[in-house]
């Protein structure tokens, strides 16, 4: 789910940008911001799954590297 930031941003769940919400004069919903709004939302669903995924394997790559270092240096 879309959480607000700190500084009062929102996160995109199909980009994964931050943006303004509510803001004036801007279609952008709680989930989504303005721009992918024009996404259809049946491949905006898609995008935000693979997104996710992107961040889950971000996350696994950035542990093992950490965890490598450690073991060299260690």
């Amino acid at each position: 789910m879309a959480k607000p930031a700190a500084d009062g941003r929102r996160l995109c769940r199909t980009c994964g940008e931050r943006y303004d919400y509510p803001g004036h004069n801007s279609l952008a919903t709680r989930t989504v911001c303005e721009r992918c709004l024009e996404i259809p939302a049946d491949t905006r669903r898609v995008l935000g799954i693979l997104r996710r995924r992107v961040e889950q394997l971000t996350k696994q790559v950035e542990g093992l590297t950490e965890r490598a270092g450690e073991e060299r240096s260690g």
